[in-house]
């Protein structure tokens, strides 16, 4: 089969890219160029559309990029401690972010990592025993390798593999809004608020100040942080003079504000005592800050409320992609303090999933499966999930390019002149079309934009019932299992909950669990 030389040379500088990114290691004698030396020049005379030889000036540029210093280092996200030591952990020691830059790309995504929160001596003291590492910077490591949108691997991440990445840890324990010192609490210090201050000034001295598009992105309580600074970081970059434009992505930081469903239960931790009140008693403590525009149309003294994200996003005005859950984990284990087993928990995790859904109808962007699981978008797997068909990285990189802004004149301009200067090429002309008399059809046909659907809510009416959902793990084995089938595993008794639907137990019973929740739903759908 014969290539044209100008397909060659576009397929040689896809390969260019995807060889750099993913960075692939050769064996050492295959280093280096034939002659042993460190440069290699593209004999554009050799690319006459021989496989052998193409091949053979692929691997050896390949080899090349290895040597010149595509090395797997490259990869990593680097520790940069914050310069200001005063802003720091609850335990004193310094503050932090990884940072990974990416040569001449103005592309930024910054990542608040997630980790729930304490919100008084007790439950900060059980939190400091069994997770110290979301308190201290003491055991960080040196480097860090991303995963899913933080990953610089284009089959893993096709959104942000080219952008500058940052990763700031969560180890301030108050949803990244206290200014709180030691000093002032007489115990541990709650920065979160002062700890992205600084993380986004610093950035300012490194490329953010040129930035073309800032995506400001997080996880569970790493995404509500983002929903109660989003406005505030655009503020601080317009008033350090940048253009940048900044967009807020949130990961299962959408949390409702639902009555405990064990009233009275002990409130020492955060994941077991009624959401409403730990707050109250956090923003105290922490002294948080929350969006203005919230604070006004809920009072100082209910700050609180502006952690939930159905309130606060009507606030906004910076746009927002929302990822959710409908049966989101964390959420409903706030809600039964206990692994799903009792009918009441069935009942309650059907409540919660139509709750979520109408807690979302204001949303402009929003992408909901009907899945029992937390977080995503760290996890290597997060291009599988689907809503009516619609893969997640496809629908949040649509909205992003929808929202990108507008080229600069002194862009546009150049633009242009490179379109027309390629569509008036007569070499091209005839290397193109040849020929074929559709090829100048094709060529002058306009590409209708594509619309983005941004409104993607899983209509199952039960939890798991999207075939996408992530599975779920045995905890004893490790193996990948169905839903009911984990459900089944601590203790939940099928005979009631197929009594309560009006199915024959026993039938339910023997069909497979994946066929069971969709009987289930069709019959929780016929009941609502």
């Amino acid at each position: 089969m014969m290539f044209s030389r100008h397909f060659i040379l576009i397929l040689l500088l896809n390969l260019i890219f995807v060889t750099s990114a993913r960075q692939v290691d050769l064996p050492a004698e295959e280093t280096g160029t034939p002659d042993g030396s460190n440069e290699y020049v593209l004999d554009l005379n050799k690319l006459d559309g021989d496989p052998d030889n193409l091949m053979a000036q692929i691997k050896h540029l390949a080899s090349a990029l290895h040597t010149c210093g595509f090395s797997g280092d490259m990869q990593q996200m680097r520790l940069v401690e914050l310069a200001n030591r005063s802003v720091t952990c609850n335990d004193g020691s310094p503050a932090g972010y990884y940072f990974r830059q990416s040569q001449g790309s103005r592309k930024w995504l910054i990542f608040l990592e997630g980790g729930w929160h304490c919100f008084d001596r007790d439950s900060c003291h059980n939190r400091w025993l069994s997770s110290s590492r979301l308190m201290s910077s003491r055991t960080w490591l040196q480097t860090k390798t991303g995963t899913g949108i933080l990953s610089p691997d284009p089959e893993e991440n096709p959104v942000f593999w080219k952008s500058n990445v940052v990763y700031v840890p969560y180890c301030s324990s108050d949803v990244w809004s206290g200014t709180a010192s030691a000093s002032e609490t007489g115990g541990y210090a709650f920065m979160g608020s002062l700890i992205l201050n600084e993380v986004f000034r610093e950035l300012l001295g490194v490329g953010l100040m040129d930035a073309r598009q800032v995506v400001f992105a997080g996880s569970s309580a790493g995404g509500t942080g983002v929903l109660l600074n989003l406005d505030r970081m655009a503020a601080l970059l317009a008033e350090a003079g940048s253009t940048a434009q900044i967009l807020g992505l949130i990961d299962s930081g959408w949390f409702l504000d639902q009555e405990h469903q064990t009233p009275g239960a002990e409130c020492n931790d955060a994941l077991y005592c009624d959401p409403a009140l730990a707050l109250q008693l956090g923003t105290e403590l922490w002294r948080s800050v929350a969006p203005t525009s919230c604070t006004d149309m809920y009072g100082e003294e209910q700050m609180w409320k502006c952690f939930f994200g159905f309130r606060i996003h009507e606030t906004l005005q910076t746009p927002v992609f929302i990822f959710q859950w409908l049966y989101d984990e964390a959420q409903l284990t706030v809600g039964m303090s206990e692994p799903p087993i009792q009918i009441e928990h069935w009942n309650f995790m059907q409540k919660t999933g139509r709750d979520m859904r109408a807690s979302l109808r204001n949303a402009s962007a929003v992408f909901a499966p009907a899945c029992y699981a937390h977080m995503v978008l760290t996890k290597s797997d997060w291009t599988n999930i689907q809503v009516r068909n619609v893969g997640l990285h496809k629908a949040l990189k649509c909205w992003l390019k929808r929202n990108e802004p507008e080229p600069t004149t002194e862009r546009r301009v150049k633009k242009n002149k490179r379109r027309n200067s390629r569509r008036n090429s007569p070499a091209l002309d005839r290397e193109m079309q040849g020929d074929d008399p559709w090829a100048a059809a094709k060529r002058s046909t306009t590409r209708t934009k594509k619309k983005c659907q941004q409104r993607l809510l899983d209509h199952a009416t039960c939890p798991h019932c999207n075939p996408h959902c992530p599975k779920m793990t045995n905890p004893f084995t490790g193996e990948d299992m169905e839903f009911l089938s984990f459900m089944r595993l601590f203790g939940l008794d099928l005979s009631v909950l197929a009594e309560q639907m009006g199915l024959d137990e026993r039938a339910l019973s023997m069909v497979e669990p994946a066929v069971a929740m969709k009987i289930l739903a069709e019959r929780a759908r016929t009941r609502d």
